[in-house]
């Protein structure tokens, strides 16, 4: 009996390592999908955003420069009044100089941070949306890639081996069609080797005349060579 029940369980255990394999790949290519769809939409979200990003920062650079010109001339008129009043006698109007100048100083120094703060907000925006740009043509490949890969794949529905259209847009919705065919291949081949395990622990539970929980095939058949052995 336990050398029958053995070589049957053994035949389970095999089916079982096979759908388990099986089971992992659909989990790689799953989580592969995902990335492409989760950042198609997020540069898609970038891309739509950007134009509005990039007319609020050119106009944000605009008025700072403005105010820097102006910021700039202030400062000018109070180093005039400054020289001015340094060749004067008058230690009151020299002193309100100096403070005026300072102020103005600091006001211009800060115009002009704010100016190259947002000249480099300007020209980072435009590197991420070429960056963006190129990535966008990567997913693309990758998606296809994907595709080729899950149409020679059986057991899957038709839409995940189809081809994306072109656009984050289409990779997106190529991605999430075909997360949803792996979801659905996966729940069959998951209830598949639910089967397996199942009888598997049946047949263990009637060799060693015990009630088994075995999470997988091949905990059975160490039970029952264990048991044979013995």
């Amino acid at each position: 009996m336990n050398d029958r029940a053995l070589a049957f369980v053994h035949e389970l255990e095999q089916a079982d390592g096979a759908v388990a394999a099986v089971l992992t790949e659909l989990d790689d290519l799953s989580r592969e999908t995902e990335t492409v769809r989760a950042r198609a939409v997020e540069l898609e979200a970038f891309l739509i955003r950007f134009p509005a990003e990039r007319g609020r920062v050119a106009t944000a650079l605009a008025d700072a420069k403005r105010v820097a010109d102006e910021r700039r001339a202030e400062l000018g008129h109070a180093n005039d009044e400054l020289a001015a009043a340094e060749q004067g006698r008058d230690a009151e109007r020299l002193a309100r100089a100096r403070r005026v100048a300072g102020r103005v100083r600091d006001t211009a120094r800060m115009a002009e941070r704010k100016v190259e703060s947002l000249e480099s907000d300007s020209l980072r925006l435009e590197q991420d949306a070429a960056a963006a740009e190129r990535e966008t043509s990567d997913l693309e490949t990758q998606a296809r890639t994907l595709a080729e890969r899950l149409r020679t794949r059986s057991g899957l529905a038709e839409q995940a081996g189809a081809e994306p259209r072109p656009g984050l847009a289409g990779v997106s919705e190529w991605a999430s069609g075909a997360r949803a065919a792996l979801f659905v291949a996966r729940g069959g081949l998951a209830r598949e080797r639910e089967a397996l395990i199942r009888q598997a622990n049946e047949l263990g539970a009637v060799v060693l005349g015990e009630p088994l929980t075995a999470s997988s095939a091949s905990t059975v058949a160490r039970r029952i060579e264990r048991a044979s052995e013995g």
